[in-house]
This record gives C-alpha cells, sequence and structure tokens, in this order.
C-alpha cells in the first residue's frame, strides 16, 4: 500500500516539478540577459563593420480601412507592423537553459527602435512609447516585434473623378534615432490580405513600399484604393439623369391644357430638393472641383433655361398677331416643316405668333435632348479617361 502511495505522488508531482525547473531555468535565462543590459544603448555593433546588423527589416499587414475622410484628408485603417532586428548582447545558446530558445519580455525591458510615423494626424508618437505588445526573442539574437495600431494618417482626397474616383494614400515612418547607424529594411512581400476585413465603400488596389534613397531613415508605405461607386450611381447619377431627360418633354404638352408651366416648376423644384439631398452624399471639397458637381450645376441650368424658353412660348402663343419684318424670315426657319412647296413670293405667307411658338417648341424640344444626352456622354468620358 506504501509503495502503490509514494508511485501515485511520484507521477502527481512529476508535473508541477517540471513546471518548476521550467519557471527557474526562464528565470536564471532572464537574470542572465538583462543583468548587465541596459535598453538605453542601441546594441548595433557599429565596430565589426556587420552592416547587417544596422537594419530593421519593416512589414506592414493591413486590416482593414476603417473610415476615409475625403474633406479633411485623413486615412483611418488598422494595421500590423512586423519589427525584426538583431540584439548581439541578446544571445544564449539553448543547450544551456534547458533548450528554451526563445522568450517575450515587455518593450521597456529592451531597446527598441523609435519609428515615428511621420504623416500621422494626431500626433507624432513612437512606436511602442504606450504600447502593451511584447517582444519576442529568439536564442541566436534575432527580436520580433508585433505592434498593432489604428492609424489616422494625412491622405489629400483628389475626388475630380467621384465617385470613380481613386486616392493614393502615402503612410510615412521615419527612424527618429540620434544614431544616423539604424536603416529601415522594407520586406520583399509589403502586403498581405488574409486577415483584411473588406471595406464597404473602397477596394484596395494595390501596395507598394519605398525606403528612403538617400540612407533609408525613412520609408513609405503607398497604398492605392477606389472607391465602390455602385452605391452613388443609385443614389445620386441615376435620378440626376432620369430628371435632366424628362425636363425637354415640357416642349410636347399642349399649349391650351395649361399643365406646361406647372411641369417644368415640379421638374426643377424636383431638381432642386433632389440636390440638397444629394449634397450630404458628394465630399464638399473646393480643390478639386469634383465633375459631378459641374454635371449637376450644368443640368441645373439647362433645367432653368428650359423652363424659361417654356414661358416664352406660352406667351407668343397667345398672341394672335401677324408677325412682319426680319422676324418673319425667323419664323420661316423655325416653322419649316422639311417639305419643298411651291408659292408664289414670300410675302404671301402669313404666319403669326402662334406658328414661332409651335415652332420654338419643336427647336428647343430636339436641342434639350442633344444638350442633355452630349452631357451626360461628355461626362462619361471624363470619368473614364
Amino acid at each position: 500500500m506504501f509503495v502503490k502511495v509514494l508511485f501515485l505522488y511520484m507521477i502527481l508531482g512529476l508535473p508541477k516539478a517540471t513546471v518548476c525547473q521550467n519557471l527557474t531555468v526562464h528565470k536564471k535565462l532572464y537574470n542572465d540577459l538583462f543583468n548587465d543590459y541596459n535598453p538605453e544603448i542601441t546594441p548595433f555593433d557599429t565596430e565589426n563593420g556587420n552592416s547587417y546588423e544596422k537594419w530593421i527589416n519593416f512589414k506592414f499587414y493591413n486590416l482593414g480601412i476603417n473610415h476615409y475622410d475625403e474633406v479633411e484628408g485623413i486615412l483611418s485603417l488598422t494595421s500590423i507592423t512586423q519589427l525584426t532586428w538583431l540584439d548581439s548582447s541578446l544571445r544564449w545558446k539553448p543547450s544551456d537553459y534547458n533548450n528554451i530558445s526563445q522568450m517575450t519580455v515587455s518593450t521597456g525591458t529592451i531597446w527598441f527602435p523609435h519609428i515615428v510615423l511621420l504623416s500621422d494626424a494626431n500626433k507624432l508618437e513612437p512606436f511602442g512609447s504606450t504600447s502593451l505588445f511584447k517582444v519576442r526573442i529568439y536564442h541566436n539574437g534575432y527580436i520580433e516585434w508585433f505592434p498593432a495600431h489604428v492609424i489616422n494618417s494625412k491622405c489629400a482626397a483628389n475626388i475630380r473623378k467621384f465617385p470613380f474616383d481613386e486616392q493614393q494614400c502615402s503612410l510615412k515612418y521615419f527612424v527618429w534615432e540620434p544614431s544616423w547607424q539604424i536603416y529601415l529594411q522594407p520586406v520583399s512581400k509589403p502586403y498581405s490580405d488574409i486577415h483584411e476585413t473588406k471595406s464597404p465603400d473602397w477596394i484596395v488596389q494595390s501596395w507598394e513600399m519605398k525606403a528612403d534613397k538617400q540612407g533609408n531613415i525613412s520609408l513609405a508605405v503607398i497604398l492605392k484604393i477606389k472607391r465602390e461607386p455602385l452605391y452613388y450611381n443609385i443614389l445620386v447619377f441615376t435620378p440626376i439623369a432620369v430628371l435632366s431627360l424628362l425636363n425637354p418633354l415640357v416642349f410636347l404638352l399642349p399649349h391650351n391644357s395649361g399643365e406646361r408651366i406647372s411641369y417644368g416648376m415640379t421638374v426643377l423644384l424636383s431638381f432642386v430638393i433632389f440636390l440638397t439631398l444629394a449634397s450630404d452624399k458628394i465630399p464638399a471639397t473646393s480643390n478639386p472641383i469634383s465633375f459631378l458637381i459641374v454635371f449637376i450645376v450644368l443640368v441645373f441650368i439647362a433645367s432653368a433655361v428650359i423652363l424659361l424658353f417654356n414661358i416664352i412660348n406660352c406667351y407668343f402663343y397667345k398672341d394672335d398677331k401677324e408677325i412682319k419684318g426680319c422676324l418673319k424670315h425667323i419664323a420661316k426657319i423655325l416653322c419649316r416643316k422639311g417639305r419643298k412647296e411651291k408659292v408664289s413670293t414670300f410675302d404671301e405667307i402669313t404666319i403669326f405668333y402662334k406658328d414661332i411658338a409651335l415652332g420654338l417648341d419643336k427647336f428647343c424640344f430636339v436641342m434639350s435632348y442633344i444638350f442633355m444626352f452630349s452631357l451626360i456622354t461628355v461626362y462619361f468620358i471624363i470619368l473614364l479617361f
């Protein structure tokens, strides 16, 4: 019975003893590494001529675009930055420490590079100054650090082709160190979308990382994004195009119906009300101005001109006086039906102001549609090219 109890005690106590032993080894390793370690001293050894130890590998992961304010020119995104560097004073032999090949410590324990996002819209602050993300130390002296950030970077917007616009934002990183021996080395694969959360408004087209050619103390992550235009096409462009094509139909209404002016006013007021609603969806910026704004203004002016000619036509239609003088030649052109009729002299033709109104209706109807279709076509050509 005593033997069984002793055996059971040994079995249950073995894991606890192993854990205690590992904790002891970790503690010994920690004390051996940081006994004479000073995090204020740059660990790069510049005396032996090993320039590889001076470089910091930089890799960028985008986790998703949170928001892009075109008016303020601020891009908000969540990202993870992978930094890898060599600290030759933090090396050990795993065989001397129970085959421990790596360990994690807080950022305040070791030296880490002070890298600043120069394009930060809030404040210039080095990575890790308030970071709770720990660093991983390998037995060969290499250190990995994965700080995560919600970045608010300055990015001037170019909404000239809104809502088919593409934006290019540059996240500029800089090594804020007094020593010129510290450089940033972009990793060959700058971007990974494995953990990216897709934005409903923006599509990430491409990434590019460029280091400073004059010393590699700075690095830029160039992000190219494209807006999803479907929402704005349905809500903004389609109703405007429909209203613009409905406007010329006012010239087909009979003058005696009394609905011509009310129809024109209704379309114009509907257009104004819609512009008020659509203005909340269009970025309010003057430099550069959006082609869509120019398109809306031109359509609005054309609608006002259509209403003006409609009022003039109604005024002429009620006048039964005969036209004389040079106005008679203009009326002949407007009232031409396209067929040849033999007349003795031009003076025998009697034309009234009502005929001018009917001729203006046809002329304005055709010219209005030509202008509207041309305006829409030119707008799309500008957006595509």
